[in-house]
C-alpha cells in the first residue's frame, strides 16, 4: 500500500451529505495503459435549493483517455466515509487543429435524478511514461475546470406539507488537478485503474474511512448515497 500522507488531511475538510441517490453512470469508451490520477474539488455557485455538494474526490482514468472511476469522501461528525464508483464517465482529448484539450465527462441519471460532471483544460503538461522496452512523453491537462450540476425532483418521496424539504437543484464549480505523485507511482507500479482505486481505498481505510455504500448496492454503475 502506497502512502497518501499529503492527501488524506485535505479530505478531512469534508462535511457535506451525498447528493446523488440510485444513479446509473453512463460511459462508452474503454482504454488500457498507464493511468492518471486527478484530485477533485467542488465549490457551490449560483442559486440552489437543498443542495449540499462534496468538496473533494479522486478521478482515476487511463492517461491516454478512456473510462475512469470516481472516489468521493464524506465526514459526518466522527464518521469518515468513502464512495467509489467504477466505470463512471470518461477522460478524453478533444482536438481542434493544433489545439488539444483534455475533457472529463460523466453523467448519472435515473427516473427522478440527473447529475452531470464536466471539466476541461489545455494539455500543456508533459510527463514521461516508461515501460520495460520504451520511454514516451505524454501531454496532459495539469488543471481542468468546469461544473457539477445536479437536479432531483424527489417525486418518489412523500410530501408532508409545511416544513418539508423536498427537491434538489444546484451547481458547483468543479476543479480537477493532476496529481503528479500518485500518477508517477501508478506508472511505476504499472497499475490499472482498478488497482489504483484499490490503493487509494486501502489508504483511506487505514486512515479510518469506511465504505459508505450499502452492501446490497448492486454493481459498480449504481451510485447510492444517504
Amino acid at each position: 500500500m502506497r502512502s497518501l500522507s499529503r492527501i488524506v488531511p485535505a479530505l478531512c475538510l469534508l462535511g457535506f451529505s451525498l447528493l446523488c441517490g440510485g444513479l446509473h453512470a453512463q460511459t462508452t469508451t474503454t482504454s488500457t495503459g498507464p493511468v492518471a490520477v486527478y484530485r477533485l474539488s467542488f465549490e457551490e455557485t449560483g442559486d440552489s435549493v437543498n443542495y449540499r455538494p462534496y468538496q473533494n474526490g479522486f478521478y482515476i482514468a487511463p492517461i491516454n483517455g478512456g473510462s475512469g472511476s470516481l472516489i468521493l469522501t464524506l465526514i459526518t461528525g466522527n464518521q469518515k466515509q468513502y464512495f467509489a464508483y467504477e466505470a463512471f464517465g470518461e477522460l478524453f482529448v478533444a482536438v481542434d487543429g493544433k489545439e488539444k484539450k483534455m475533457v472529463l465527462s460523466a453523467t448519472a441519471a435515473n427516473d427522478v435524478s440527473t447529475t452531470v460532471f464536466y471539466a476541461i483544460g489545455k494539455t500543456e503538461k508533459e510527463i514521461e511514461v516508461e515501460s520495460r522496452n520504451a520511454v514516451s512523453k505524454v501531454k496532459v491537462a495539469e488543471k481542468m475546470t468546469g461544473y457539477a450540476v445536479s437536479a432531483d425532483s424527489e417525486k418518489d418521496l412523500p410530501f408532508a406539507g409545511a416544513g418539508t424539504s423536498v427537491g434538489v437543484a444546484g451547481v458547483s464549480i468543479l476543479t480537477a488537478k493532476f496529481d503528479q505523485t500518485l500518477t508517477n507511482a501508478a506508472i511505476r507500479d504499472n497499475a490499472s485503474v482498478a488497482t489504483e482505486v484499490d490503493e487509494i481505498i486501502a489508504t483511506l481505510t487505514a486512515s479510518g474511512y469506511v465504505d459508505g455504500r450499502p452492501q446490497n448496492a448492486g454493481n459498480g454503475n449504481q451510485a447510492t448515497g444517504n
